[in-house]
C-alpha cells in the first residue's frame, strides 16, 4: 500500500527523533528542512542526470535559485 508523502515523511520523522531519546539537537528545525532540501535536490539531479537547468525545470524553481540552493548544501 502507497502512502502519501507527507505521512511517510511523518512516520520516518517520528522514527528519527525517537532515536535522539530526547537529546537536544541544536537548530533541529533547520536541520530537518536542509535534510529534505537534500533530498530532493539529490533526486531532481540524479532524475536530469545532473544537468543543473533540467533539475530546477523539474522543480519549478529558478536556475540560479537551484544552483544557490546546492551550493550552500
Amino acid at each position: 500500500m502507497k502512502l502519501p508523502l507527507e505521512e511517510l515523511l511523518y512516520l520516518r520523522l517520528g522514527e528519527f527523533l525517537d532515536q535522539l531519546h530526547g537529546r537536544k539537537v541544536p537548530e533541529l528545525y533547520r536541520v530537518l528542512l536542509d535534510q529534505v532540501d537534500r533530498a530532493v535536490l539529490r533526486q531532481a539531479l540524479e532524475r536530469s542526470e545532473g544537468q543543473l537547468t533540467a533539475a530546477a525545470s523539474f522543480l519549478g524553481v529558478d536556475r540560479n535559485t537551484l544552483a544557490r540552493k546546492v551550493k550552500r548544501l
